[in-house]
């Protein structure tokens, strides 16, 4: 009699999505506030890419990751979407009336290998 829970089957290595993180510094003006960044970001690749595109980036903002003193936060995205997430931050000039630059610093495959990323910039 065979057992009426079957396992789920795991995706092979192969076929998984792998995160990366992208690291990146806000210059600009004025210091900027985390809900209207992150509002920004979300507007941004959501006009530019569409809720489809959005949906394949798996795009989050680490929110504890966020410094407000330094201006730097870290974005996760699949491995396959870096250059569409580094274009989609491109686009972004301005946050209400402040003129921004936002400067990637480094991508990683993981949390701890941007480390150092400072003096990588």
């Amino acid at each position: 009699m065979r057992n009426q829970r079957s396992k789920l089957k795991m995706s092979s290595p192969t076929l998984r999505e792998r995160d990366r993180y992208v690291y990146f510094k806000i210059i600009s003006e004025e210091k900027i506030n985390y809900s209207d960044l992150e509002a920004a970001i979300w507007n941004t690749l959501l006009d530019f890419y569409g809720e489809a595109g959005m949906g394949k980036m798996s795009v989050w903002l680490v929110k504890n990751l966020w410094d407000q003193g330094d201006q730097s936060g870290v974005i996760r995205c699949n491995n396959k979407s870096v250059p569409q997430m580094i274009a989609g931050l491109g686009l972004i000039s301005r946050l209400g009336e402040d003129r921004i630059v936002i400067k990637i610093l480094k991508v990683s495959g993981t949390i701890r290998g941007l480390g150092n990323a400072d003096n990588a910039g």
